[in-house]
């Protein structure tokens, strides 16, 4: 019972509005708050894929496969939808379109409610950084339908493309609103090679 109150409260913590700054959400800093990131800089930097990230107490890394590392709220039952995040690089990024929402065949929306997610729209985009080195983050609607296909609700899949970092290509894909995601993804680093 532990784990589930303890995934509720994660849940709870580390999901915001769509339009959440960078202190609260994941969305971007502007350039009136691009010191935002400057508490994150301080903590301890931990490696998530290949990234030197300032991460959150309640983070669990794992790497599921080569070249994807997934980062899930800590004490969430393995088969639940946690609130998670993904970074792909190499072999994970292997027909992976990152102009496209990455949504796998079977991607579900934040929720325990197994809502299957269906990009809709045009993503907005805008030029941004992932630890110094320039990247492009697109938001994506979401739309969250049922098993008969009707649509439930909407949600924002962001999305940070850093087509040049050190190591190759580099895809963030958030759809959890992970809080503060944007902000320590500006204050990180790269893991050295």
């Amino acid at each position: 019972m532990l784990p589930v109150a303890l995934c509720a409260a994660l849940l709870g913590g580390c999901t915001s509005a769509p339009d959440a700054t960078a202190d609260g959400g994941s969305g971007p800093a502007t350039a009136e708050d691009h010191g935002a990131h400057g508490a994150h800089a301080d903590e301890g930097k931990v490696p998530v894929g290949p990234l030197q990230l300032p991460a959150a107490e309640y983070w669990s890394v794992l790497q599921p496969a080569d070249g994807l590392t997934q980062v899930r709220a800590g004490g969430c039952p393995e088969d639940a939808a946690c609130p998670s995040f993904e970074i792909l690089t190499g072999a994970a990024l292997d027909g992976v379109d990152p102009a496209a929402a990455h949504v796998p065949d079977d991607a579900t929306c934040p929720g325990g409610d197994d809502l299957a997610a269906r990009a809709v729209g045009e993503a907005a985009e805008s030029d941004v950084e992932v630890a110094g080195t320039a990247a492009t983050l697109a938001r994506w609607t979401l739309s969250c339908v049922d098993g008969s296909g009707t649509e439930v609700r909407t949600v924002e899949q962001l999305q940070w493309y850093v087509p040049d970092a050190p190591g190759g290509a580099v895809l963030v894909v958030d759809r959890w609103a992970f809080e503060g995601l944007e902000s320590r993804l500006a204050a990180g680093g790269w893991v050295a090679a």
